[in-house]
């Protein structure tokens, strides 16, 4: 049995972290470990924590360190994770009941796969299926159909990290450009699954929504920052170039971080 490290980054979480970590531990898989970093919260989160990992000093590891984002964050609790598999799930996600246990039989079906991805469910404000597994994983596909899948679909071989992290200038796309970082060298397999794996809410008030317009611009620059050639550049530009002139100081400011 694969061992499954799920991470979450936690910042002033309070509101839906009860049920994020609830969706964790009733996963009806035994080999599975959550590791929680947050190190700056303000609200009672880290009340939340202390209590589950109390309850659960076996599967559960609090890091209690000052980070600098969620790509800084994810980046000091892979140096912690001991799983085969690595997933991330936000403080206000909730992963699918028994999905752990249903993903297994194709997590042993296959032993060549660099990255197994799953469909998600959007709820809150919005609610919608996203079929992802429909699509395959690369370039192209990333490019056009930005982003794909949510990050919480997406679970990695313990290896993919000692070739890749998150790029910690990234603050609310590190998702896709890993996903691109990886696609961008051909030799690494993603393997579609036509399960759902996780619900990621939508409630105007998480991370995504809050930083919405920042997070569209990121997007744009790391699209731009992969694509292969200058035309693909111009078509990138010219589908993004509304938001991208609006917003122009923004964008080079974003743009150049992404960069550097």
């Amino acid at each position: 049995m694969l061992k499954i490290s799920v991470i979450m980054t936690v910042y002033n979480g309070e509101k839906f972290l009860k049920t994020s970590i609830e969706s964790f531990l009733s996963q009806n898989y035994s080999n599975k470990e959550l590791i929680i970093v947050d190190g700056i919260s303000t609200d009672n989160s880290w009340q939340i924590i202390e209590n589950y990992q109390q309850q659960n000093p076996d599967i559960i590891k609090w890091i209690k360190q000052k980070d600098f984002g969620i790509s800084n964050a994810r980046n000091i609790a892979l140096k912690h994770a001991k799983g085969d598999l690595i997933g991330f799930l936000g403080c206000d996600d909730i992963l699918y009941k028994d999905f752990f246990n249903q993903a297994s039989y194709y997590f042993n079906l296959s032993q060549n796969f660099d990255v197994i991805y799953f469909n998600n469910y959007c709820i809150g404000n919005s609610y919608s299926f996203n079929f992802a597994t429909q699509y395959k994983i690369n370039i192209r596909n990333l490019i056009k159909f930005c982003p794909i899948a949510s990050g919480e679909s997406f679970y990695y071989r313990k290896s993919i990290f000692d070739n890749f992290k998150f790029n910690e200038n990234n603050l609310y796309s590190m998702d896709y450009e890993l996903n691109l970082a990886i696609a961008s060298h051909k030799k690494y397999l993603f393997f579609p699954v036509n399960l759902v794996a996780v619900f990621n809410q939508d409630t105007g008030n998480n991370q995504s929504s809050l930083n919405s317009l920042k997070q569209r611009i990121e997007s744009a620059c790391v699209l731009l920052k992969y694509s292969k050639n200058s035309f693909q550049k111009l078509r990138i530009f010219f589908r993004s170039r509304k938001l991208i002139l609006k917003n122009f100081n923004l964008f080079k400011s974003i743009n150049k971080k992404i960069n550097s």
